[in-house]
C-alpha cells in the first residue's frame, strides 16, 4: 500500500512539474507575464509554497528599488516610427531628469525601506516559527508526561482499591478515629 501511494505521488509529482513546464514554455512563447494579477488563494497554500512564494516575491521587490529608467527601459512597439519615438522619449528624460530625480528620490528611498520591512517581517516569521516548533515540541513531552502520571496515578487508586481501603490512606485513618 505504501508502494502504491509513492508511486502515485510521484506521478502527481511529475505531472505538476510537466505543467508548470508548460506555463513556464507560454511565458517564453508570449515575451511577457500572463494573468499579472494575484490568481490564488494563499490560505491554500503550505508553509512551503508560502516560503518559496515570500522568497520570490523578495527578489522581484529588491531588483524593482531603483525607479529611475535607464536607456534600455525606454521602448517603443510601433514599426517605423518606432526609433524616432525612443529618441524622443530619451531626449525628454534628459530634459526633465533633474526635476524627476527629485521625486523618484524619494520613491527609492521608500521602496527602500519598504525591501528592508519585508526582509525583516520574512526574519520575524521564521524565528517566530521556530520558537512555536519548539513550544510545540515541549507541549508534546508535557502531555507524554502528563499521560504517564495519569496512569500512574490509575494504578494507584486501583492498588488502594484492592486492598479493601476504598481509598487513600488519608481517608483511613479519618475512618478509624471515630
Amino acid at each position: 500500500m505504501k508502494n502504491d501511494i509513492a508511486k502515485e505521488l510521484e506521478k502527481l509529482k511529475k505531472e505538476l512539474q510537466r505543467k508548470k513546464e508548460e506555463i513556464h514554455d507560454l511565458k517564453k512563447w508570449v515575451k511577457k507575464e500572463i494573468d499579472k494579477d494575484y490568481p490564488y488563494d494563499l490560505e491554500d497554500f503550505s508553509e512551503r509554497e508560502l516560503a518559496s512564494l515570500m522568497d520570490e516575491y523578495h527578489s522581484l521587490l529588491d531588483q524593482s528599488v531603483d525607479p529611475v529608467p535607464d536607456k534600455t527601459s525606454i521602448t517603443s512597439h510601433r514599426k517605423g516610427i518606432g526609433k524616432t519615438i525612443v529618441w524622443i522619449k530619451r531626449i525628454l528624460l534628459k530634459m526633465s531628469r533633474s526635476y524627476i530625480a527629485l521625486i523618484l528620490e524619494k520613491q527609492k528611498s521608500f521602496n527602500q525601506k519598504c525591501v528592508g520591512l519585508f526582509q525583516s517581517l520574512i526574519i520575524h516569521h521564521k524565528k517566530y516559527k521556530d520558537k512555536i516548533n519548539h513550544i510545540e515540541e515541549q507541549l508534546g513531552e508535557c502531555q507524554v508526561r502528563l499521560r504517564i502520571m495519569s496512569k500512574k496515578i490509575e494504578e494507584m487508586s486501583a492498588r488502594f482499591e484492592q486492598h479493601g481501603t476504598g481509598g487513600p490512606p488519608e481517608k483511613q485513618d479519618k475512618k478509624s478515629d471515630r
